[in-house]
């Protein structure tokens, strides 16, 4: 008997799916080079007060606009944080060329006025850069107190910290005997005068509400009191 042999047909890649499958490679390819060489087209800082927008961009490394996705969110973040005064940052990109830099900045507590330099809520020391809204610690202070005084005014909000011009150390006495030797005296920009302590420091963030209800009269304040809602107000 004779053996039929089976014929393979081999199918023809078509011309057009030729020329669709290289226009695909074509346009990816062009997408990636487009995006590996695109340009930071805008600059956009979010977040800064103390920090000017300029002295981000020359941290950075950015003032040339160079290319958005050569450029390694990473490596931004560490010459960003370099400065002192910025506590973290969030890098975003954009295909269209934009670079979104968030800023959250270090608090500036207050100036010493015997180093003339910046205290931050990290306990950092930094020279002055005249800012304004920032109180002055008139007294010299040992190294624990210090810290204290650190770590309470972290809790007081930059806005009720921008109200007071000076900080001065009054402990308490009776006689030659120191009964509260974490007492504070605030200058506030308004004239009045506050006592704090460091156990109820945060009832400074209640200024505002408690001078709005003193109608105007000016005197001294007593806040080292624990309970808030009992200050002693001595008019002038």
């Amino acid at each position: 008997m004779v053996k039929k042999t089976k014929k393979v047909k081999r199918k023809k890649l078509s011309l057009k799916k030729v020329i669709l499958l290289l226009l695909f490679l074509y346009l990816i390819i062009s997408l990636f080079c487009y995006c590996f060489n695109l340009r930071i087209k805008n600059i956009y800082i979010t977040g800064n007060n103390l920090v000017t927008d300029n002295e981000i961009i020359q941290a950075a490394k950015i003032k040339d606009y160079p290319s958005i996705f050569k450029t390694n969110s990473f490596i931004l973040k560490k010459r960003i944080k370099k400065i002192n005064l910025i506590k973290d940052v969030e890098i975003r990109k954009n295909l269209y060329g934009k670079l979104t830099i968030k800023i959250k900045e270090n608090k500036v507590l207050f100036k010493e006025e015997n180093s003339q330099k910046l205290v931050l809520e990290t306990g950092e020391k930094i020279e002055d850069r005249d800012f304004l809204g920032i109180p002055t610690l008139i007294s010299s202070l040992d190294d624990n107190l210090n810290d204290k005084l650190i770590k309470g005014l972290k809790n007081i909000s930059r806005d009720n910290l921008s109200l007071i011009s000076e900080i001065e150390y009054v402990p308490a006495t009776s006689g030659e005997v120191k009964i509260d030797k974490e007492r504070f005296l605030a200058y506030m920009n308004d004239g009045n005068k506050v006592y704090f302590n460091i156990l109820n420091i945060k009832n400074l963030n209640l200024y505002p509400k408690i001078n709005s209800s003193l109608e105007n009269e000016k005197g001294y304040i007593n806040l080292d009191s624990s309970n808030s809602e009992n200050f002693v107000f001595t008019p002038f």
